[in-house]
């Protein structure tokens, strides 16, 4: 009896021992932790965007609500500096880097949030890509190009020559403009490359006013002299293409392809001899910029979405210019409506409108160039000389205007201003301008 007591009493003692104490910890569950990812190589980089993203391979035991990449200009970038939001989970994600500067240093990196926190991928790097700014103009009365500032000439047989329009397509530049032969009239021609061909044969006066460029067409807009007249003309490919005039008196300043609609923009000569200005699609008039009785002229054209728009001038019976801003036939004035001024070049990007062109000083004789971004007027000259801004191009949120500025010794310099800056492409020695900016 006494052993079976005992074997009684520790099997007891074992059986108290083997419960949990009352405030025992109670047993760890599983541990959620930030997740596991890696960060895509950079692709498609260009001068204000890339392309990265990302692989989450584990979702630290949470759902992952939030994931992208973040960059920024300075090493170990978060989710406090640029970012991009491209859903939730775990895998792989294709990110749009967007909103670059040009020529700059970039550090990217993945993250991944859950309920323990953001976690990041691998750092790595990229630098945005420069752009070309190409230049037409002349020096001397010479066509000239400068790509980024370096000078090239044109292949010439003229006397003369002169450049009106530039359009980079690809590795090719096309450059629309005039020359004049010994013998000859001003002839209309398009270069690529430093190539010249001609539109017109010299026999009579021309210009090629401006070249676009889609596939591979090539538009460009001019006129030339029949008789008496000034015949407005578009070429596809050096061949005319029809165009329905009214008078048969006038010429085009610009041409624009949207998809598979060409536009034009110009001047036509009415019956009552007053000066219209036109815009033509696809060989049809479509608009008439101003009233019956005012004298005006359409020198730019910008096709965004379903808008159109049309830099120019209108003109008082006195003779008095104001710089006119066009969207889809509708005017408004640029200036204060006070000085003359010319609408000479339209460039559009986003929201936002850009025109050059000139306007007559309040203080002095002289026209001053002028930009306008969304009606409000800039001015470009670093002085009260004379000077006019002949054309617009945005790229990225740079502006480049190209122009002339008269030296107080009487000589035009061309110019390029970037973001209001000038710089000079000609020494001013002889005469030079630039009339076409595009920036590649």
């Amino acid at each position: 009896m006494k052993i079976s007591f005992l074997f009684i009493s520790l099997a007891a003692v074992l059986s108290l021992g083997s419960c949990s104490k009352p405030g025992s910890p109670t047993p760890a569950g599983p541990t959620t932790t930030v997740p596991e990812l890696s960060t895509a190589a950079t692709t498609a980089v260009n001068t204000t965007s890339a392309t990265s993203g990302g692989t989450i391979t584990s979702d630290g035991g949470a759902t992952v609500t939030s994931r992208g990449v973040c960059w920024n200009v300075s090493p170990g970038p978060t989710v406090a500096n640029s970012k991009t939001v491209d859903g939730s989970g775990t895998g792989a994600f294709t990110s749009s880097v967007t909103g670059l500067s040009l020529n700059t240093a970039y550090y990217v990196r993945a993250y991944a949030t859950n309920s323990a926190g953001t976690a990041y991928g691998n750092e790595l790097s990229f630098t945005t890509t420069a752009v070309d700014v190409y230049v037409a103009g002349a020096d001397n009365a010479v066509v000239k190009v400068w790509k980024n500032g370096v000078v090239s000439s044109l292949a010439t047989t003229g006397v003369i020559s002169y450049s009106n329009s530039l359009f980079v397509s690809g590795t090719d530049v096309y450059v629309a403009g005039v020359e004049t032969a010994a013998g000859q009239h001003q002839a209309a021609k398009i270069w690529k490359n430093g190539v010249s061909t001609a539109l017109t044969n010299g026999s009579d006066t021309a210009a090629a006013n401006g070249v676009f460029v889609s596939g591979t067409d090539v538009y460009v807009a001019g006129f030339e002299k029949v008789g008496v007249a000034y015949i407005p003309k578009l070429w596809k490919n050096g061949v005319a293409a029809p165009l329905t005039l009214s008078s048969n008196a006038g010429f085009l300043n610009s041409v624009f392809v949207s998809g598979t609609d060409v536009y034009a923009a110009g001047v036509e000569t009415s019956s009552a001899g007053k000066t219209d200005a036109k815009v033509w699609k696809n060989g049809v008039v479509v608009s008439v910029l101003a009233n019956a009785t005012i004298n005006a002229k359409a020198s730019s054209i910008y096709v965004s979405g379903t808008d159109v728009y049309v830099a120019g001038t209108s003109y008082t019976p006195t003779g008095k210019a104001t710089a006119i801003l066009w969207k889809n036939g509708v005017a408004t004035p640029l200036p204060d409506g006070i000085h003359s001024a010319e609408g000479i070049s339209v460039f559009v990007s986003g929201t936002d409108v850009y025109v050059s062109g000139y306007e007559a000083s309040a203080t002095s004789a002289n026209v001053l160039a002028r930009l306008w971004k969304n009606g409000v007027s800039v001015p470009l000259a670093s002085n009260t000389l004379e000077s006019s801004a002949l054309s617009v191009f945005v790229s990225g949120t740079d502006v480049y205007v190209c122009g002339f500025e008269r030296t107080a010794a009487g000589i035009q310099v061309a110019k390029l201003w970037k973001n209001g800056v000038a710089s000079s492409l000609t020494a001013g020695v002889v005469n030079g301008e630039a009339y076409s900016v595009f920036v590649k």
